[in-house]
């Protein structure tokens, strides 16, 4: 059986992929046969354990990019907002 810890590592590494992919909740959640409200779910409790990792860090931007349209910098705020610098 998976441990807690493992199964946390797990959805938390699919919240990020959901958050890169661009793609809806649901859609995300079907294409990996996941319940919506259980992916749901942990996307609260990821976007909670976030909340509490407060404070500063350095952002290098120093490493350039080919796609000019491509964000630089990509912040999601507690209640969802996405906040992207091109």
């Amino acid at each position: 059986m998976m441990q807690s810890e493992d199964k946390t590592t797990m959805m938390f590494n699919l919240v990020e992929q959901w958050q890169q992919s661009g793609i809806s909740q649901q859609q995300f959640s079907d294409d990996h046969n996941i319940k919506l409200p259980t992916f749901s779910y942990w996307v609260k409790k990821y976007r909670e354990q976030k909340t509490t990792d407060i404070g500063f860090t350095k952002v290098d931007l120093s490493s350039s990019t080919d796609t000019p349209t491509a964000a630089r910098i990509e912040i999601e705020l507690a209640d969802g907002t996405v906040v992207r610098i091109f």
